[in-house]
């Protein structure tokens, strides 16, 4: 019998910890429950490491609105420099922080982002 708990309770943790360390479940929690922002990108953002370090951080710093008519200026970083011209869909925590974002085609943007309105 205590085997079989020991088991159970192995086989429990070991697939939480599973869940956790897998990146596609990192990136659902980082989007669950925050406010999407949609920014346009027209800025090639600015890089933030040296040029010593093999891998580049670039920050981002640009005008975003929400499906409301809410604006604000995010900022924002990406390990690869975007591409310009793009709309990006931004999640934003309510300290503000942008907890991830995805590239967005300018037929899946709402209304209000597609007619032009974002600064």
């Amino acid at each position: 019998m205590k085997r079989i708990y020991a088991v159970s309770l192995f086989a429990g943790l070991a697939f939480i910890a599973s869940m956790v360390l897998n990146p596609a479940f990192n990136n659902t929690l980082n989007r669950w429950g925050k406010k999407e922002f949609y920014v346009y990108v027209v800025d090639p953002g600015k890089r933030i490491l040296p040029d010593t370090i093999v891998r580049h951080i670039y920050e981002y710093r640009l005008p975003a609105m929400d499906e409301g008519g809410s604006q604000k200026t995010l900022t924002f970083t990406s390990d690869k420099q975007l591409s310009l011209d793009t709309y990006l869909r931004l999640y934003v925590s309510s300290a503000d922080k942008v907890t991830a974002w995805e590239e967005v085609p300018q037929q899946e943007l709402p209304d209000r982002i597609k007619n032009g309105n974002i600064p």
